[in-house]
């Protein structure tokens, strides 16, 4: 299983040390991870599943900030030494097992593995991916968030889907299932967009035959097509 994040900086043989060294956890689905403003004592480094990160706003709305996978670091900002209450909470979108160590202990094998310089370069990931999704919800126009949205969430937690036999000799296209369940007002809330656009800008995909969207999936059936769309209207 390919690793994102912090996991994805580090070797298979520090890696295994890491999550040997942790206390493992499991959580179902829609369990709770860490919940906004509660006080943080370590770091999930996340060996299997998917989660979301999400923050509660005072209104009681839920704003989707983030989605994870296997090698990324959640609760990382234990870290800084402040005991600072979460910022978010995450929750898991499917079976998902995670390994739990102290901010101190953590701190103890990144020096042992001199992993320092990873943590730093995941830390600067994080705002790079923080400041594209910001850029997205601001620059980007209306009919390309969608687009944007839904290729981020591949790269992030998507699965392949096998490609069939091809045809005459023709290449078929490159597929990704979106196995979580995320409703149209929290997809409109990530990509900055009113919940009438985002279930237009889904029609407009499913009539092209781009997408396939379920109650608890959303099945990308031509990467390559969805990935021209956004390249091909950025250009104009």
């Amino acid at each position: 299983m390919s690793r994102h994040g912090f996991g994805g900086l580090v070797t298979d043989e520090q890696w295994r040390r890491l999550v040997h060294a942790a206390v493992p956890r499991t959580f179902a689905t829609g369990d709770t991870v860490l919940r906004q403003g509660e006080p943080g004592a370590g770091v999930h480094l996340m060996v299997s599943g998917r989660a979301k990160v999400v923050l509660l706003r005072a209104d009681g709305s839920r704003v989707p900030l983030a989605f994870r996978a296997c090698g990324e670091m959640l609760g990382e900002s234990v870290l800084a030494g402040a005991q600072h209450p979460r910022s978010a909470t995450v929750t898991a979108l499917c079976p998902s097992t995670t390994a739990f160590l102290t901010a101190a202990r953590f701190q103890r094998l990144l020096s042992d593995l001199d992993l320092q310089s990873a943590l730093v370069r995941s830390f600067l990931m994080r705002q790079h991916e923080g400041d594209s999704i910001r850029a997205r919800q601001s620059a980007l126009p209306a009919e390309l968030r969608l687009p944007a949205v839904l290729l981020h969430l591949a790269s992030v937690v998507g699965e392949p889907i096998p490609e069939p036999a091809s045809e005459h000799g023709r290449r078929t296209a490159r597929g990704c299932l979106l196995a979580i369940s995320l409703a149209q007002h929290e997809i409109a809330e990530f990509a900055g967009m009113s919940r009438t656009s985002v279930h237009n800008a889904y029609t407009g995909l499913r009539e092209r035959g781009i997408i396939r969207t379920g109650r608890q999936y959303v099945a990308i059936l031509d990467l390559d097509a969805l990935e021209a769309l956004v390249e091909e209207r950025q250009d104009m």
